[in-house]
């Protein structure tokens, strides 16, 4: 099986916690070697994970969230590329 650079990013959850097959976590692993893009994500994903796992959950103020839901509904109407896709492809050059 050969991965690409799209598969890390549907494969991420499993693999840092280490729920794949092994076929597939040897196949993952192949393509980590040779690639420092998927490599840097997934130590930025593990790193993310680890500095939010001490986070205590507070009450956003409401006019906070009433400006995150603008902002996210003026996003989801643009027609530009993902915010995952900006950062894969920021990450890989792919």
């Amino acid at each position: 099986m050969m991965l690409k650079c799209r598969d890390v990013g549907q494969l991420l959850y499993e693999y840092v916690e280490q729920l794949l097959e092994p076929s597939t976590q040897q196949a993952l692993e192949a393509h980590l070697a040779d690639c420092a893009g998927c490599v840097a994500f997934i130590n930025t994903y593990k790193q993310t994970i680890r500095l939010s796992s001490g986070l205590q959950p507070t009450d956003m103020p409401l006019e906070l969230q009433q400006k995150l839901r603008s902002f996210i509904k003026t996003k989801l109407s643009s027609r530009q590329p993902s915010w995952w896709q900006r950062l894969r492809s920021g990450l890989t050059g792919r």
